[in-house]
């Protein structure tokens, strides 16, 4: 077998283990300032939010409005207040996603399927299924309001197979990926 034949098969063999129905749990990691004391920061305000995606104008405000509204609901259930006079601490967020395609075989292959193969062509070969999904990616920061040093970071990804679907309920879906990223804020020493 010559090394693109083996090349193709590598490929198809890792397509068939991942099927493409298959969900990818969010991946959170936070880490905090060990030394601060949470229990004095009660008040917060927003700083400057950064979201990257391609997406329309109309439709990035309409996700910037509802992690922003997830994010305060989220503090809001925490015990803490939007305060833009006199904050105690500023909250942040810095989000976006990445288009990817995966390639596999429409169908289970054979051994046989693998001989005098022809990837693609009108009358023979191996079909093929194409799909896309995006990986989101999002960090929150909250640093002190008057010293402006970090309190508490986390980062969170999650693969998101059907974008269209996720935007359909862009609320719901956002507010869970608010809810698992948030949930070591404030951390407990």
């Amino acid at each position: 077998m010559s090394g693109r034949h083996l090349a193709v098969v590598f490929l198809l063999c890792l397509g068939l283990l991942r099927p493409q129905g298959s969900t990818v749990a969010q991946n959170v990691k936070s880490t905090f300032d060990k030394s601060a004391d949470f229990s004095k920061y009660k008040k917060y305000t927003w700083g400057s939010n950064y979201l990257l995606t391609q997406q329309t104008k109309e439709v990035q405000e309409r996700i910037n409005m509802a992690i922003v509204d997830s994010i305060n609901r989220n503090l809001r259930a925490g015990g803490f207040a939007e305060d833009d006079k006199d904050p105690d601490f500023r909250i942040s967020y810095e989000a976006g996603g990445m288009p990817k395609t995966d390639v596999g075989a429409q169908r289970y292959l054979y051994a046989a399927d693998m001989q005098n193969y022809y990837w693609g062509g009108s009358l023979t070969g191996i079909s093929s299924d194409v799909w896309v999904s995006s990986l989101a990616k999002m960090e929150i920061t909250v640093t002190d309001a008057a010293t402006k040093s970090n309190l508490w970071q986390a980062t969170a990804s999650q693969k998101i197979h059907d974008p269209k679907k996720f935007g359909n309920n862009l609320q719901q879906n956002v507010d869970k990926f608010i809810q698992k990223t948030m949930k070591s804020f404030p951390p407990s020493k």
